[in-house]
């Protein structure tokens, strides 16, 4: 196991080594400091990046080339509306529609077996009438 965890230390080291050497032969002066979220205290530094900006520095934000883009859109979809509606197809269907549609083959056969019971009554009622044959 001490072999092992040597062996790894090892290797880490050589990889520093390798990664410093490939930044710039370990030097660590031509490092740039960015200033982004505060004006540094020292003077030096106050010199070097002078050139913080400001929102007034910035100009044209996204919002501001927007401005009118909404209003636009939004007339635009109104004229479209106003063109498209069509009173008739506005009128809503009969509530019970799809009632009718589901039960419509139902009915069909009670009718039928209506139809043939009122017809056998009536034969009861008038065995002898023969022109209910």
């Amino acid at each position: 196991m001490d072999e092992a965890s040597q062996k790894r230390k090892e290797r880490l080291e050589q990889l520093r080594k390798r990664k410093l050497e490939s930044t710039g032969n370990g030097d660590s002066k031509d490092v740039s400091l960015s200033f982004r979220n505060y004006t540094p205290l020292n003077n030096e530094l106050k010199a070097e990046n002078s050139m913080i900006t400001t929102p007034a520095d910035i100009g044209d934000t996204v919002e501001k080339q927007m401005e009118g883009v909404v209003e636009k859109v939004i007339q635009e979809e109104e004229e479209k509306r106003a063109k498209d509606v069509d009173i008739f197809n506005l009128a809503p269907k009969t509530p019970n529609w799809d009632l009718k549609r589901d039960i419509e083959p139902k009915l069909l056969k009670l009718e039928k077996k209506t139809r043939a019971a009122v017809i056998e009554l009536i034969r009861r009622e008038r065995p002898n009438d023969l022109s209910m044959a």
